[in-house]
């Protein structure tokens, strides 16, 4: 996940600074020409946005008290150590992009693959995400909760009307290719 997605930064002419418990990675770090840290610096390091891909619960509380960055993007593994690091993330005004969201594209992808969705439907539904994401730090905004809990409504509701729209069908029915039921993406 992190390699993919640093290579898509790069090509866009992201600055990157990259680690990896793996210090074979300092070959894909030269190759994007970003520049390697240490494993023990990456949340000490100043930056914009964070990308904890690969490693969960590594946001705690005294992680979060000292991270230099204005945004968390979380895409796996759900990087907070404890659901109050989201209101931790917020009161520091970190913006905290929900790893269950971020990283709904590969269930959307191979979910529709299974049941035959032409490809360019595919894409689109998975280029939604953002929409979604926008709609999560709407109602987090509108609402005052942190973007954790505005996403686990936003999903829960989607989640109702889709059992509500697909009578014994359950919530599998959300994203179903043939109904007009709401979807992550």
């Amino acid at each position: 996940m992190g390699g993919r997605l640093a290579r898509m930064l790069a090509a866009d002419g992201a600055e990157l600074l990259v680690t990896d418990i793996d210090p074979g990675k300092q070959a894909l770090a030269a190759e994007l020409g970003a520049t390697w840290i240490e494993p023990d610096q990456a949340l000490v390091t100043e930056a914009d946005v964070l990308v904890p891909a690969g490693i969960g619960s590594i946001l705690t509380a005294e992680a979060i008290a000292a991270l230099p960055v204005t945004a968390v993007v979380g895409p796996a593994n759900n990087p907070l150590a404890d659901r109050s690091g989201a209101e931790e993330l917020a009161a520091r005004g970190i913006v905290y992009a929900p790893d269950f969201v971020v990283n709904a594209g590969g269930f959307i992808h191979l979910g529709l693959m299974a049941d035959g969705v032409d490809p360019s439907q595919i894409e689109a539904r998975v280029r939604g995400i953002g929409t979604t994401l926008t709609a999560v730090f709407a109602t987090a905004r509108d609402t005052g909760a942190t973007p954790l809990a505005a996403a686990e409504a936003i999903a829960q509701a989607r989640i109702a009307a889709a059992t509500a729209a697909a009578p014994g069908k359950g919530p599998s029915a959300v994203g179903d290719s043939d109904s007009d039921v709401p979807h992550l993406g």
